[in-house]
Formats: C-alpha cells, structure tokens, sequence
C-alpha cells in the first residue's frame, strides 16, 4: 500500500516504466556476476580492500564496524582533481563543481549492518564520504571520513545493470515505485529521471506513523537525533542515472526520504515534499 507514490502522475509512471526496460532474454545466456568490492566503514574512516578495484560491473557493499551510522557517497574526479580538492569544494558550501561526477553509493549502513549498491564503474580516480552528521552536528567527512579511490581498466566490455524485480524512478519532488516490495530480498533498480541529484533513503516506521517527524526535524534544522535510524537505498545521483541495491524487508511501514539540497533554493527536497511511505506484507 501506498501513500505519496501512488499519488504521483500517471506521466512519472510512464517515465519510469521506459527508464529501465528489462534486458530481451536470450538463450544460452547469463546474468553477469559483479566484481564484489568490500569497503569497511568507521569512526571515522573508510578501508578499502587489499585487491586492485577495476572497471565494470561492480557490486560495492559498505560493512559498517563502527557504533554510528554511515554510508558512501561515491564521485568520480576528472581534470586531475585530488581529494584535497574535493575536501576544499565541500568545505564551500556550495554547489559541487563539475569535475565532481557524482556516481551513488550504498545509503544507510547500521552498526553491525551493511547496505551494498551495483553500478558500472569506469576507470579513473574516485572518492568516497559520509555526509552523515556526527554527535557534534558536523559531517563525518570533516572528521577524516573522506578516502580515494583508484578504479583501472579492465580490458572485458563492462555488462549492464540488470532490470531488478523493483524499479524506482526518482523525479521533482517523488517517488514512484513500480510495485510495493513483499517480505524477503529484493532487488530495486532506482533511474533519477529528474534535472537534478536526488538520493532515496529508506527509513523504518512504527505502525501508524508518518514522515511528518521527518519533515519537522529537517524543517527545524536537524536539531537532535533523527526519529530513526535509517537503512539502505542509494546516495546521491546525478541525472540519467541508473543503480542498483538489494534490501531485505521484513513485514511493517517504510518511509524513502531523499535529504539534497535543492539547485534552486538550496532547502532539502524533504522541504519540497520528496517523502513517501509504503507497506512490506
């Protein structure tokens, strides 16, 4: 069951029904395996693994070790950028500038959990940071929860994403989900078919309970801790995009939330309405 998805117009669900057509089967064929590319988080730091990350079809899960909440906003530098530079461009405030490509990452890591995304990497320089604030109310990037990333070339043709059972489309100001998940593992291929970054977070709720909790603590400045922890789903993605997760759901209510700042009056989008809830049976 639905609330602010299904309210959305029947234009976004055509949108999102030719977002992310399924692959015409084949015999003879298989789905791609990813390349599997752990990445431990903590207070406050990220380590890679020991082996070289190449380009391609990639599988990044975020194993959270520390007692905080994290997750991973993935970019990718070109003209030569450093992470000093991405460092000096966050510290700004303002819009990123355009040697930062935005590329997703997994949302929403609980201590002692983990949350994972699927994307198509190319070869390059990358870097990674939490924008998650720490007790003191700063970013867990500007506690050193910043980290490069090296990506090589693989000589392989990178394979495609696969469609997921869950499509997602993200637009100015929604959501729309093709079909509301059941209880078990699914796997949601999420499309920002809007002019801008959007993220979707997923949050628990308790029976009976809204996103407005949300809304006010966003709209009063983020003063204390969140209503609740969120868990899973995909950071920050430029247009076009496309990524994948998977998420197992237990039954109960779920909110997606997505927190960027608007390019045109700088206020979350939550501000803007981009809030839903939706029923796991």
């Amino acid at each position: 069951m639905f609330n602010r998805v299904s309210l959305l117009l029947p234009v976004a669900l055509i949108a999102l029904a030719c977002a992310k057509e399924p692959a015409p089967a084949s015999s003879g064929t298989s789905v791609a395996t990813p390349q599997d590319v752990t990445i431990i988080a903590t207070e406050y730091g990220y380590e890679l693994p020991a082996t070289p990350v190449h380009a391609g079809l990639t599988t990044i899960t975020l194993v959270n070790h520390g007692q905080e909440l994290h997750h991973m906003q993935l970019v990718r530098l070109t003209d030569g950028k450093t992470v000093a530079d991405l460092a000096a461009a966050l510290t700004a405030h303002a819009p990123l500038p355009a040697w930062v490509v935005l590329e997703g990452g997994p949302n929403g890591a609980r201590p002692g959990s983990s949350a994972n995304a699927t994307l198509v990497l190319e070869p390059g320089q990358y870097a990674m940071y939490c924008r998650i604030p720490a007790p003191d109310g700063s970013a867990h990037w500007t506690h050193g929860m910043i980290l490069g990333m090296s990506v090589l070339p693989d000589s392989a043709p990178a394979a495609p994403l696969a469609s997921g059972d869950i499509q997602v489309g993200l637009f100015n100001f929604g959501f729309a989900m093709s079909t509301a998940p059941t209880a078990g593992t699914h796997e949601f291929a999420v499309t920002n078919n809007a002019d801008q970054p959007h993220e979707m977070a997923i949050v628990p709720l308790a029976p009976g309970e809204t996103m407005q909790p949300w809304i006010d603590w966003v709209e009063g400045g983020y003063q204390g801790p969140p209503p609740e922890m969120p868990s899973g789903g995909i950071t920050d993605l430029r247009p076009g995009q496309v990524q994948n997760f998977t998420m197992t759901f237990a039954p109960g209510t779920y909110g997606l939330i997505c927190f960027v700042l608007d390019a045109t009056d700088g206020k979350s989008h939550v501000v803007h309405g981009m809030t839903s809830t939706f029923t796991v049976s």
